[in-house]
């Protein structure tokens, strides 16, 4: 039975530079469909109150709205999901995030130094709340360049957004361009952004799983890892012999 090796390590101490990467048909994508059902059940944690930061656990109840009208109008057999129960982790967030200042997306300059905790906040805040594609493009698309070079995201970006500064293992970055990734593919259709989430969704499930759960909203990742399966498997139809079956 093949293996889905791509989850086995800590990424953080040894990033998957995926070379000689190829495509194994059906059986990889039974592996991969295995691996993320796993993961998905794993981080399919019910309601915390704990949970202090309430901006992400906004983010994610917003974004879940888009998910599913993304899915209604994309996937044929509606039944796929009921893999978790979809609806109940969303209507609890009341969080308003009117008193918290979010910096516009139109004042970040590329000539200036890039916070990316920052960045990060201001795409998926317009993600949710605005239409300026081309501004939210061309940050994502810096943002898919430095990872996809170094498969990191580091703390802040200098001049030119050249080589990343600061730490490049903090969780948080990784889940919320995790998020953005996935906003961006639903919006467009574009499979670039789907290339990008899949590693960095690898990433995030590489790592330990309490320390996962400490950082990010409850469903903050199986919620990710659904969306993207299920787009997966959207795109399985398009290959000849190949039907993503999620069992």
């Amino acid at each position: 039975m093949l293996d889905y090796k791509h989850t086995n390590v800590n990424q953080f101490d040894k990033p998957d530079k995926y070379m000689y990467s190829s495509f194994q048909g059906g059986d990889f994508l039974d592996a991969y469909s295995k691996d993320r059902l796993k993961y998905i059940k794993i981080f399919d944690i019910k309601k915390d109150e704990n949970f202090k930061n309430k901006i992400y656990s906004f983010y994610l109840a917003r974004a879940a709205l888009l998910f599913t009208k993304f899915l209604d109008s994309e996937l044929l057999d509606h039944s796929e999901k009921e893999i978790i129960d979809w609806d109940r982790s969303f209507k609890y967030c009341t969080t308003s995030i009117d008193d918290i200042y979010i910096m516009p997306l139109s004042d970040f300059e590329i000539k200036g130094q890039i916070d990316s905790l920052s960045l990060l906040s201001s795409l998926i805040n317009n993600q949710l709340t605005r239409d300026e594609n081309s501004l939210i493009k061309f940050w994502l698309d810096l943002l898919v360049q430095r990872f996809e070079v170094t498969k990191k995201i580091y703390e802040s970006y200098p001049h030119n957004f050249r080589k990343g500064e600061g730490r490049s293992n903090i969780i948080q970055l990784y889940w919320m361009f995790a998020l953005s990734l996935m906003l961006f593919h639903c919006k467009t259709k574009n499979i670039k952004y789907l290339n990008t989430l899949l590693k960095v969704s690898d990433l995030l499930c590489s790592l330990d799983e309490t320390l996962l759960c400490n950082e990010i909203p409850p469903q903050g990742l199986s919620v990710i890892l659904l969306v993207e399966l299920l787009s997966v498997k959207i795109l399985s139809r398009n290959i000849n012999g190949v039907e993503l079956e999620l069992t």
